[in-house]
């Protein structure tokens, strides 16, 4: 009798065991990533944190996009726009991943669930549909990134996340003002009475 209830145990162990060398999932494997980052993050100023992601999720966006834009544009004005994109903001997330480190802050390596579908849905667009689409993402996008960096200019108390802020702020200034000229010539182009089809409102 001792000696089953002895090997009944040891069966139960050896489950238990094989069950937690089973590969986790993506997601499992991504929930687990991001809550090992947090925690090595908890005594950093949560404002850096934020900032840090925040303006590196937009950098990845905006690379991915672009991607998108050089399959999907007809018009060469985007084409030409989109590589910019994703050679300016790949640069620049190098740019803030060294500013990051030496403060101790990692940044997301992929986009995260709600941005990967924005770029699936433009994927799914062509010709002047993804033009007037991929432009007032663009304009959008850019806005907001430029508030964040307005913002860090003021506020930032990081050496290293300031001078980042102060450098990329004219930057994303000049492309904002890029996307609206290439905005306002897409309007023009295509459907001068359609025109709130790319408006900028948010």
């Amino acid at each position: 009798m001792k000696q089953h209830t002895f090997l009944a145990f040891s069966a139960t162990i050896l489950m238990a065991c094989g069950q937690s060398n089973q590969p986790k999932s993506q997601e499992e494997a991504s929930q687990d990533s991001t809550a090992a980052m947090a925690s090595s993050m908890d005594y950093i100023d949560n404002s850096s944190v934020n900032f840090v992601t925040s303006v590196a999720n937009a950098n990845l966006k905006e690379i991915e996009l672009g991607k998108v834009a050089l399959q999907h544009a007809d018009y060469l004005r985007i084409r030409n726009y989109a590589q910019k994109m994703i050679d300016t903001h790949t640069k620049a997330n190098r740019e803030l991943q060294q500013a990051g480190y030496s403060t101790g802050i990692t940044l997301p390596t992929a986009l995260d669930r709600s941005d990967m579908d924005d770029v699936k849905k433009l994927a799914e667009k062509d010709g002047k549909a993804f033009d007037r689409a991929y432009i007032k993402a663009m304009v959008q996008l850019h806005q907001r990134n430029m508030e964040r960096l307005d913002a860090a200019v003021s506020d930032m108390k990081d050496t290293a996340l300031l001078r980042y802020a102060k450098n990329t702020l004219p930057v994303v200034e000049a492309h904002l003002k890029e996307a609206r000229g290439i905005q306002e010539d897409v309007r023009k182009m295509y459907d001068p009475l359609q025109g709130d089809d790319i408006s900028d409102s948010h």
